[in-house]
C-alpha cells in the first residue's frame, strides 16, 4: 500500500474517532442524564416492560439486513447504483415480511399475557423506529465508505437529544410508559429525514442478480454470525426476563445503563476500525499496528471509567432518596462492568477478523458463546434471579481469552501486552477507592474524594508510565490540525 494511501487512511480514521468519541460521549451523557430522570419518575416494572419489547422488537433488525450493507461497507472497489439499490430492495422486502410476522403474534400474545395500550403503543412505536432505520441503511453505507462519521455523529447526537427530551417531558407531564412511544415516533422521523438531507443517494428499486450474489458471498457468512448474536444476546434476554419478570428485567436493565457508558468510546472506534482494517487487510504490519493501537485505546479509557462507576454507583444512589429502589442493581452491576472489560478488548478482535474475511472463526467463537449463554443464563437466573444472570455475563466473558489467543496466532498482537499498563492504573484507582470508604466519612465526601483522587491518581499514573503514548496522540491531534 502507497504510503500516501496509508496516511490518507491514518488521518480519516483518527478524525472519525475523534469524532465519533465526541459524539458517543455526548450522546451517553445526554442518555445518562435522560435515563436518571426517566427512573426516578417511572417505576422498576414500567422500565422493565420497556426494555423487553425494546428487545423484541430489536430483533427484526437481525433478519433486515442479511449482512448486504456490511457487505458494501467491507469491498474494496466502488459499489455500483445496482449494488445499492439491489441491497435497499431486499432490506425493504425483508422489513416489511418482518412487521407482518409482528401483526398476526403480536395480538395473541397480548391477549394471552393481558396486554394494553400501553404494551400496543411500544410495539408500535417501535416498529416504526425499524422501518425509519431500515430506510437509512444505504446512505449511511456511503458515508461509512467514505470514513465520514461526522455526519453519521450528528444524526445520532439530535436523534438521542431529541427523544431524552420528549420522552422525560412527557413522562414528567404524567405520561408514564406512553412516553417512550412518543419519543420514538418524532426521534425515528426527524432522524430519517436528517440522514436523507445529509446524505442523499438516487433512490430506487431493482434487483441486479450478479452484483447482488457477490455481495452475498460476504453477507451471508457475515449475517450467520448476526444471527448467531441474536441467539446469544437478544434472545437469551428474553428468556431471562421470562424466568426473573418485568421488576428484575429493569433491575438488570438498569444495572447494565452505568457501564455502558465507557463502551461509547469503543463503540466509536468499532465504527471506523471495520472499514480501516478492511483497507488495509493485505498488509499485515499495518494491521498489527491498527488493532493494538484501538486495544490500547480502549482498554486505556474503558477499565478506569468502568471501575470509577463501580466504585460510586452506590453513594449515587443513597444520596438521592427516590432512587434507593434501585440498590438491588449494585451487584449485578459489578458483575457486569468485569464482563463489559473483557468485552472491550475482545470486540476490535473479532471485528479485525470480519473485516479481512475470517468470518469462519468469529463464526465458531459466536457459537461458543452462545452455547455457554443458553447454559449458564437459564440455570443462573433460576437460582439467583438477577444476579445469577450478571453472574452468567462475567463466565460466558472469560470464555473471551481464547479469542486472545488466535489474535496471537493469527495477527500476532499480544493482547496482554497492551492491556497491562491500563490495568495497573484501574487496580490503582479501585484501591484508593476502598481506602476511601474504610474511612467513615459522609456519603457527599465518600463520593466527591472517590472522584478527585481517582482522577488525580490515574491522571499522575498516565504522565508518569504513558506519556509516550499519550504524545503520540497529542501529536495525531497536531497533524491533523496542521491539514485543515
Amino acid at each position: 500500500m502507497e504510503n500516501l494511501e496509508i496516511e490518507k487512511i491514518k488521518s480519516k480514521t483518527t478524525i472519525s474517532v475523534l469524532f465519533l468519541s465526541l459524539r458517543n460521549m455526548a450522546i451517553q451523557f445526554i442518555g445518562t442524564i435522560g435515563f436518571f430522570l426517566l427512573t426516578l419518575k417511572l417505576g422498576i416494572g414500567e422500565v422493565g416492560l420497556f426494555a423487553i419489547v425494546s428487545e423484541s422488537i430489536s430483533i427484526l433488525g437481525y433478519f433486515s439486513d442479511i449482512g448486504l450493507a456490511s457487505a458494501l461497507i467491507q469491498q474494496k472497489e466502488e459499489v455500483s447504483r445496482g449494488e445499492l439499490r439491489s441491497t435497499f430492495t431486499i432490506q425493504q422486502l425483508l422489513v416489511t415480511f418482518g412487521l407482518i410476522i409482528i401483526a398476526f403474534i403480536y395480538p395473541r400474545i397480548a391477549l394471552s399475557r393481558g396486554y394494553g395500550w400501553e404494551e400496543l403503543s411500544i410495539v408500535v412505536s417501535l416498529c416504526f423506529a425499524f422501518m425509519a432505520a431500515s430506510l437509512k441503511t444505504i446512505p449511511s453505507v456511503l458515508l461509512e465508505r467514505k470514513l465520514d462519521f461526522k455526519q453519521i455523529s450528528l444524526v445520532d447526537l439530535i436523534e438521542n437529544l431529541l427523544y431524552y427530551i420528549i420522552a422525560v417531558t412527557f413522562a414528567y407531564l404524567g405520561f408514564g410508559i406512553f412516553s417512550y412511544s412518543i419519543a420514538t415516533f418524532i426521534k425515528s422521523i426527524v432522524g430519517l429525514v436528517i440522514m436523507y438531507r445529509l446524505s442523499p443517494w438516487n433512490f430506487g428499486f431493482s434487483f441486479d442478480f450478479s452484483s447482488t450474489n457477490k455481495l452475498l458471498r460476504f453477507g451471508i457468512p457475515y449475517q450467520l454470525n448476526s444471527f448467531i448474536a441474536l441467539a446469544k444476546d437478544r434472545l437469551s434476554d428474553l428468556l431471562v426476563a421470562g424466568i426473573i419478570g418485568r421488576e428484575g428485567f429493569g433491575i438488570l436493565s438498569w444495572a447494565r445503563k452505568g457501564p455502558r457508558i465507557p463502551l461509547s468510546f469503543m463503540d466509536a472506534i468499532m465504527k471506523v476500525t471495520f472499514p480501516t482494517f478492511s483497507r488495509v487487510q493485505d498488509d499485515l504490519p499495518l494491521l498489527k499496528r491498527f488493532i493494538s493501537r484501538s486495544i490500547y485505546c480502549i482498554s486505556l479509557v474503558v477499565f478506569p471509567i468502568l471501575a470509577g462507576i463501580s466504585l460510586v454507583a452506590a453513594d449515587f444512589i443513597f444520596i438521592i432518596p427516590k432512587y434507593i429502589k434501585w440498590l438491588p442493581a449494585i451487584v449485578p452491576l459489578y458483575f457486569i462492568a468485569a464482563s463489559y472489560a473483557i468485552a472491550a478488548v475482545t470486540t476490535p478482535l473479532t471485528n479485525a477478523f470480519n473485516a479481512v474475511g475470517k468470518i469462519a472463526i468469529t463464526t465458531k467463537l459466536m457459537i461458543m458463546w452462545t452455547l455457554l449463554t443458553w447454559i449458564f443464563y437459564p440455570i443462573l437466573s433460576l437460582k439467583y434471579g438477577y444476579i445469577g444472570a450478571s453472574i452468567a455475563a462475567l463466565l460466558v466473558g472469560l470464555s473471551s481469552f481464547i479469542v486472545w489467543y488466535l489474535a496471537k496466532k493469527h495477527f500476532n498482537v499480544n493482547v496482554v501486552s497492551e492491556i497491562k499498563k491500563p490495568i495497573l492504573g484501574t487496580l490503582l484507582i479501585i484501591l484508593q477507592g476502598l481506602l476511601i470508604n474504610s474511612l467513615g466519612l459522609s456519603i457527599y465526601h465518600q463520593l466527591i474524594f472517590k472522584i478527585i483522587v481517582g482522577s488525580f491518581i490515574y491522571i499522575l499514573y498516565l504522565y508518569i508510565f504513558n506519556l509516550q503514548e499519550i504524545l503520540w496522540f497529542y501529536h495525531q491531534l497536531k497533524n491533523l490540525r496542521s491539514k485543515k
